[in-house]
């Protein structure tokens, strides 16, 4: 893994080919000023009433608590608990999904030039939008264990191993050759864009990375690296944190006195399933005035014939498109 002496490391940048360098070398790079202090105001004060809204609603997701994690979905028959990240304490942090429907606001920070010419760097000239959510970190709570957002993507083997059947790949089962993999490593297939809406700091919790973690070609495991050093992303609202998804990481403990507000958005290749349902659940409004741009984000543009719905030879499906049903010649 890289250095992790604090001068040797990604400081927040305006040059390009700096943040790319460090992206390469390191995992992650901040971009500075990525939001103007105009956008970064607007959107904390949409996320704080939207935030608000959901919560006097009984609508809000919570988690972070400290008898809760992320695998916590189910009881002990297997069930699934709506309000288990509500229970017990836990609700520390709030996050909020599909911000693409909730406010004009949010849409603006997906058309970055110079972070969408880093996600380019990584996935290409081909990607979608995988999920574009924001987190409120409130004081209290815990640091999250340490995780790759590809955890998904199975690992090289070798040709005379049995891995792990890809269907049966989870957040906390995972396929890990305990040989080695011979210097292999997947490519990044995901890159994660943290817009900070605060000052970001080691004491609000801001995210802790591994720097080097993208080459290792593995999941981090928590017996075995229990004590690997970890460095905090820290920069002044605005900046965007930018980071290859084979990164190890982890959200940090907010032990300040104020909730620390970001959006999260994460790109991936147009080869794999979104976490978010765009093409169901983007709202028709939305969808009216999208750009080209927009809607390739959101799914809507065919790729060598995937996400078709007839024609593999069109450009796009249309919002609430259907496929032929059953004909019978007149």
């Amino acid at each position: 893994m890289a250095n992790n002496r604090s001068t040797d490391l990604p400081q927040p940048t305006r040059d390009l080919n700096t943040a790319i360098a460090n992206l390469n070398e390191f995992g992650y790079c901040l971009v500075t000023d990525a939001l103007s202090s105009v956008e970064t105001d607007a959107l904390r004060i949409r996320l704080i009433e939207q935030a608000t809204a959901e919560k006097q609603k009984g609508l809000a997701f919570e988690d972070g608590g400290p008898q809760q994690n992320w695998g916590d979905f189910r009881d002990a028959e297997g069930q699934l608990r709506p309000q288990s990240f509500t229970e017990d304490g836990g609700g520390c942090n709030q996050r909020v999904w599909m911000l693409i429907n909730k406010g004009e606001i949010f849409q603006t920070v997906l058309f970055k030039p110079t972070v969408r010419q880093l996600v380019e760097h990584v996935l290409g000239e081909h990607y979608l939008l995988s999920s574009h959510t924001a987190n409120i970190a409130k004081p209290g709570g815990v640091s999250m264990d340490l995780h790759t957002d590809q955890w998904w993507m199975p690992t090289p083997t070798r040709r005379d191993r049995s891995p792990l059947p890809i269907g049966s790949i989870t957040r906390a089962r995972f396929d890990q050759d305990e040989n080695g993999l011979s210097n292999m490593v997947s490519p990044a297939v995901v890159v994660n864009v943290l817009w900070m809406l605060d000052d970001f700091s080691a004491k609000n919790g801001g995210t802790r990375l591994v720097p080097g973690s993208h080459l290792t070609g593995r999941q981090p495991d928590k017996e075995l690296d229990q004590d690997v050093e970890t460095v905090v992303a820290e920069g002044p609202a605005g900046t965007a944190l930018v980071i290859d998804g084979r990164i190890w990481h982890g959200t940090g403990a907010n032990v300040s006195e104020n909730s620390r507000f970001a959006v999260i958005t994460t790109f991936c290749g147009p080869q794999f399933r979104p976490q978010e349902n765009f093409t169901v659940g983007t709202s028709l409004e939305v969808l009216e005035d999208a750009s080209p741009d927009l809607l390739a984000l959101l799914g809507f543009k065919i790729w060598n014939a995937y996400g078709r719905i007839e024609s593999p030879l069109a450009d796009f499906i249309q919002p609430g498109q259907t496929s032929l049903g059953e004909m019978c010649p007149e």
